[in-house]
């Protein structure tokens, strides 16, 4: 008995549930075929050929807004109320019915095209305001200007020889309602999905509004070619309030040069009905596109600007947490350098402090560099540093290789200008960023835009140079970008090539930099080398021969083991009484 309980029950609540549904559909399907009639009889007062053929028919914006809103199951309303408006003035009532089905069909398309190409209501996107004018306005719309026109032509409304400017006038409405309508009413539901304006931003939006009004009346109505005076405002009206400045300052210019248009007044006195149309097509598609899509531009900006702001509080607050562990290890540190100083008191205080700079200097590098590289199957590994100043020796080049997932192995090698505990600070922050970005995502691109952000957001004073590649041992390809950085060198086989693809400005020049991954496969017997300029740069020389010298030692002892490779190497380039710069070194063979 409770079993049937139950299942009562719930049948009653579906049943409940289906009527409600049922209700709110029905609801819809009358209030859209209201609109649409009202609009239509509004566009109608506006027409030029015959009784129905007008230069602005707001009922496919309308129908183009429900569909897309409120879905097209909605049509047969739009049906009904197109067939309502046509039957008085068509000659007969297939004639109406033919013509209904167009004005149907028209915005129906318009909304399957604009899914299509993934296109949001919001407008919020430069390709949403590119599809709505292409494929909702002025695309779909050939479908209703080309069965009403030629409706008229066959049903003896009009001679053929005035289809032309019919299926012109009959276009030019469809797309119009289209352009202005439609983006007005998806602009509303956004001033309850968005944050409310300010009462200084509302006093903006009037502000536009009204000078836009005044400007388009005046224009329309002068002989002057002054209706290139709109487009500034309705880009300011995009540019400061978006879709929901931008929607209404089109809607009233456009508004006002169709009713000019129909008039003949001002600019387009004297013209043909297909010039005026060609002219008022021309004018308010320009309107539209440049105002929607500077509007959609703003957003994307806005937008991406937000996420950058998320991703730099997250990553500023990892950096913090690491400082304080930096922190609080420098502070154990100086306790012990006083309890050695408390004990070594015969020691003068110059040369007190000069073991503790130097102290704190071998641990700040220990830290920050590599105590050892991991161990990889089938891949061996060496590395070298070879600092630049002999009283601190801590400098700004840097080496990592991480163990990534999936078997992927990371190497990364950079440079901070400068020397000292600065530099070196510097290159740890990086060090520990370019880490925790390879951690979530491996990809080159990936890891050296997030790293890029890091550099720019906090200022860093030195410039950073950087390589960063991605090696899958499986394949034998390496992925890999490059910001500034010498590039690596790839060798074996008595052959040789720099990998000099992917090459970027480094890090921190431009906030928003565009990186680039490249491909190479490392062939079998070969070796990747990868190091800093100060192997490679001498004094009044020029890097190539540098660069050429490398590769000349490289291929000579290929066949050497990582390990004596890096220490040949070291001993053929550098100077041994004088280094000049800091340099880092570090091999790979597969």
């Amino acid at each position: 008995m409770t079993g049937l309980a139950n299942d009562s029950g719930l049948s009653v609540a579906s049943g409940v549930r289906s009527r409600r549904d049922l209700v709110r559909y029905l609801v819809a399907l009358v209030l859209v075929a209201v609109a649409y009639y009202v609009g239509a009889r509004v566009g109608l007062t506006l027409s030029l050929v015959e009784r129905n053929v007008t230069p602005l028919w707001p009922p496919t914006g309308i129908a183009v807004a429900a569909f897309l809103v409120l879905g097209r199951s909605l049509w047969p309303g739009v049906a009904v109320a197109a067939f309502a408006v046509n039957l008085p003035i068509s000659e007969g009532a297939l004639a109406a019915a033919v013509t209904a089905a167009g004005n149907t069909l028209a915005p129906l398309a318009a909304v399957v095209l604009l899914s299509r190409v993934g296109f949001r209501r919001q407008l919020d996107r430069r390709e949403d305001a590119l599809a709505i004018v292409f494929l909702g306005a002025l695309a779909s719309t050939l479908i209703s200007a080309t069965i009403g026109a030629g409706t008229l032509v066959v049903s003896g409304a009009i001679h053929s020889d005035r289809l032309v400017n019919a299926w012109a006038v009959w276009w030019t409405g469809d797309a119009m309602g289209v352009l202005t309508v439609a983006p007005f009413l998806l602009c509303l539901p956004l001033f309850k999905e968005l944050p409310a304006w300010s009462p200084a931003r509302w006093l903006e939006a009037v502000t536009i509004l009204a000078v836009a009004g005044a400007t388009i009346t005046w224009a329309a109505q002068s002989d002057l070619r002054s209706l290139y005076l709109l487009p500034p405002i309705v880009g300011w009206a995009a540019w400061r309030l978006q879709l929901r400045g931008a929607a209404p300052t089109a809607l009233a210019v456009s508004l006002v040069a169709t009713w000019s248009a129909t008039q003949a007044d001002g600019w387009f006195a004297s013209q043909s009905v297909f010039e005026r149309m060609f002219t008022l097509q021309t004018f308010n598609a320009c309107i539209a596109l440049s105002s929607f899509y500077l509007a959609a531009l703003v957003s994307e900006r806005n937008r991406t600007a937000a996420e950058l702001e998320s991703a730099a509080v997250e990553l500023e607050d990892r950096v913090d947490r690491r400082t304080a562990e930096l922190s609080a290890a420098n502070a154990r540190l100086l306790e012990e350098m006083q309890e050695r100083f408390e004990a070594e008191k015969q020691l003068s205080q110059e040369e007190a402090r000069t073991r503790r700079g130097r102290e704190i200097a071998e641990i700040l590098q220990r830290s920050l560099l590599p105590d050892r590289l991991p161990q990889i199957p089938e891949v061996a590994l060496a590395a070298r540093y070879e600092p630049a100043t002999a009283d601190v020796e801590v400098g700004g080049d840097w080496y990592d290789v991480i163990r990534l997932r999936d078997g992927l192995v990371g190497l990364a090698i950079g440079d901070v200008a400068g020397h000292g505990l600065t530099a070196a600070a510097t290159m740890g922050q990086v060090r520990m960023a370019l880490r925790a970005y390879a951690v979530q995502d491996p990809s080159p691109v990936s890891v050296m835009s997030g790293v890029n952000r890091l550099v720019s957001h906090l200022s860093m004073p030195e410039m950073v140079t950087l390589v960063y590649l991605v090696f899958d041992p499986a394949t034998r390809t390496l992925c890999f970008t490059n910001a500034g950085h010498p590039p690596p060198l790839l060798f074996g086989g008595g052959e040789s090539r720099y990998l000099e693809d992917g090459l970027a400005p480094p890090l921190g020049v431009m906030a928003e930099a565009e990186f680039q991954e490249h491909k190479q496969d490392m062939w079998v017997g070969s070796t990747l080398l990868l190091y800093t300029d100060g192997l490679v740069e001498r004094r009044h020389e020029s890097i190539q021969r540098g660069l050429d010298r490398l590769a000349t030692e490289a291929i000579g002892h290929e066949d050497a083991d990582v390990d004596e490779l890096c220490d040949a190497i070291l001993s053929s380039l550098i100077e041994t009484d004088h280094v000049g710069d800091d340099i880092a070194l570090l091999a790979m063979r597969p």
